[in-house]
């Protein structure tokens, strides 16, 4: 009688391990495949080739911005003026095309992405800034980037030809296809390179990664200028797709990129994640705003249902942390 008890309680264990590794390490999968379920019962137009080829397409520019957020996250960072930085690639680039040329006003665009992102690193360097200090310096440089976009700009909106070679750059599958192309890049940088590695380091551990000789100051200001760059490149697809740009065209994609991010599963707290978690944060939130709209939901519910997601993906993330603590 004892002997079976102990087997049942054994068993018992043995599935709540099971479903407690599943919820950690699948939960956002899970959420994604249950939003597709519900929503395809809803309606028999979410299933359709059209629909996710518009998704895709919705989902190319946060995703782009995103990729370099995680490398920032993941260090240790984060970075709230990605947002002005897109609204001011977006107004240079629609402003230089047609004085430079498309190539050469792609070129100034992502240079001045990287500067920007260069100058956040720079000071958060200097100063020996962790996550609190980058919220701070990132939050003071979103509010200069956006002043300088709307002096540069005179605060008028910026209409462009939408025709050409620039005017491609953000039409068909050519989004989608930079987005791929730059969560490649992103991931090889993670997992093959010594950058990748003391990214990982600096997020696991920042005094560790000083003391082992390794030039913190001089990756941290790398990790913030690739976040500048994707940033650029992000303004420049959706410059291109709407053949215009607004000063305040960036306004919340930082938070918009911070989220995907989380809900994919990449820790707040840095050290942990890849740019897979990423890709499935940014599509489970491109899904859920589709889904919401295809369900006519108005604007105000959604940012609520949002809401919830990230703070449930937060609330997941703390609670991992906590357990491999006790550990």
């Amino acid at each position: 009688m004892i002997k079976s008890e102990n087997i049942a309680g054994s068993m018992d264990r043995f599935f709540i391990s099971k479903i407690r590794y599943i919820f950690q390490n699948y939960a956002v999968a899970l959420v994604l495949i249950a939003i597709v379920i519900l929503v395809s019962l809803y309606s028999h137009s979410f299933l359709t080739i059209q629909n996710f080829d518009n998704i895709l397409k919705q989902i190319s520019v946060i995703g782009i911005l995103s990729c370099g957020m995680t490398l920032v996250i993941i260090s240790g960072g984060i970075d709230l003026s990605v947002g002005s930085i897109v609204s001011l690639a977006g107004v240079i680039v629609i402003n230089q095309v047609n004085t430079m040329g498309v190539l050469p006003a792609i070129i100034v665009t992502l240079g001045t992405g990287a500067l920007l992102g260069a100058i956040s690193g720079l000071i958060l360097a200097k100063i020996k800034g962790r996550l609190g200090e980058a919220f701070i310096i990132t939050f003071g440089m979103m509010s200069v980037i956006a002043s300088l976009t709307m002096i540069y700009s005179g605060g008028i909106f910026q209409q462009g030809s939408g025709t050409g070679l620039f005017g491609k750059i953000g039409l068909g599958v050519a989004p989608v296809i930079i987005f791929i192309v730059i969560i490649v890049i992103t991931q090889f940088l993670l997992t093959n390179t010594p950058l990748g590695r003391v990214i990982y380091f600096l997020g696991g551990n920042i005094e560790a990664t000083s003391m082992s000789g390794i030039n913190v100051s001089f990756y941290r200001v790398m990790v913030f200028t690739l976040n500048g760059i994707t940033a650029a490149a992000a303004a420049i697809v959706l410059t291109s797709r709407v053949g215009a740009a607004s000063p305040a065209a960036g306004t919340g994609y930082e938070l918009d990129a911070i989220a995907a991010v989380v809900v994919g599963g990449v820790s707040l707290s840095g050290g942990r994640g890849s740019m897979i978690n990423t890709v499935l944060g940014v599509v489970v939130m491109g899904v859920l705003g589709n889904a919401l709209n295809i369900m006519n939901i108005s604007s105000y519910p959604q940012n609520i249902i949002k809401g919830i997601i990230i703070i449930l993906a937060v609330g997941i993330d703390i609670w991992n942390k906590n357990r491999q603590w006790k550990v």
